[in-house]
């Protein structure tokens, strides 16, 4: 690991250690009243994929730890079959409390508590958010029907969301278990798509530093090779599919090699230093 990436995972892991440390103290609604205890959330702080699902249920207010009941074993066991591991992602919920006898929480509830989820965004910065059930999927886009989102590709406020059902509602019922195992392994697409995603933030932030600041030739020249080859985004939310067929893992590694290459253009042009750090964090997943 070069030390550009153990800076990033120190910082992100120490921003998620004072969010934690946060939420347990936190008494903001009434759910602090009837809690065990609060369920943060766990995982890499350097995750590609960002599971999100609703709150914690009872044996996640007995331990602490998201995901660790039947539903989570499923959950598990879809990792396991990407192949990742549990450790290789991070997994939350939108409220970091279980509320009284797994009822939904209500909206004052998930208004107080939110915010910690959207520091938990921020200091991971995944590739792919990944809502579990409709609760959860209604939080980043009430417009969208979870049934008819799973496994599919969104994008959503510089960010790719893939919508899952709920792991619990696969338990209930066998068609809904087999859409989860043949969603999740959309994820693939969906981290493609974000490393486009992160490439055409990138390539705005450049063409506003540009537009400001009178670059030389070279920068100049750089930055118009990166916007040329960012694909033009839809204003809209919609969903996106990447692949026409199958892909083999040859054409995989093809399009991550090219990504790479783009995103370290526009690296060289914002840094002095002309050795590039490549963000490497995807190439696990292949």
């Amino acid at each position: 690991m070069v030390d550009g990436d153990s800076k990033s995972h120190e910082s992100a892991s120490e921003k998620l250690e004072a969010i934690a440390d946060v939420v347990s103290k936190c008494r903001k609604c009434p759910l602090a009243e009837t809690r065990t205890n609060t369920v943060p959330g766990e995982g890499s702080p350097t995750a590609e994929i960002m599971f999100v699902g609703e709150g914690p249920g009872r044996d996640e207010d007995l331990s602490g730890r998201p995901f660790v009941g039947r539903a989570g074993k499923f959950l598990d066991e879809l990792i396991q079959s990407l192949p990742m591991r549990r450790e290789d992602v991070y997994i939350a919920n939108v409220v970091k409390c279980r509320p009284p006898g797994n009822r939904d929480p209500e909206r004052a509830e998930v208004d107080h508590c939110s915010d910690y989820l959207r520091q938990q965004i921020e200091a991971i910065d995944p590739l792919v958010i990944v809502p579990l059930g409709r609760h959860a999927l209604g939080w980043f886009n009430p417009s969208l029907r979870i049934t008819a989102s799973n496994g599919k590709i969104f994008r959503h406020e510089d960010r790719v969301l893939m919508p899952l059902l709920h792991p619990s509602a696969g338990l209930r019922n066998p068609s809904n278990a087999e859409m989860l195992r043949e969603g999740i392994h959309n994820l693939r697409e969906a981290i493609l798509e974000g490393i486009r995603a992160k490439r055409e933030a990138k390539a705005g932030v450049m063409a506003n530093s540009i537009h400001e600041s009178a670059p030389n030739a070279i920068e100049t020249e750089a930055a118009s090779n990166v916007l040329a080859e960012a694909p033009k985004a839809d204003a809209r939310e919609a969903p996106v599919g990447l692949f026409e067929r199958a892909q083999t893992s040859e054409e995989v590694q093809a399009e991550m090699r090219k990504q790479r290459a783009i995103e370290e253009a526009a690296e060289a042009v914002e840094s002095e230093d002309p050795k590039v750090v490549v963000d490497d964090r995807q190439a696990s997943f292949f």
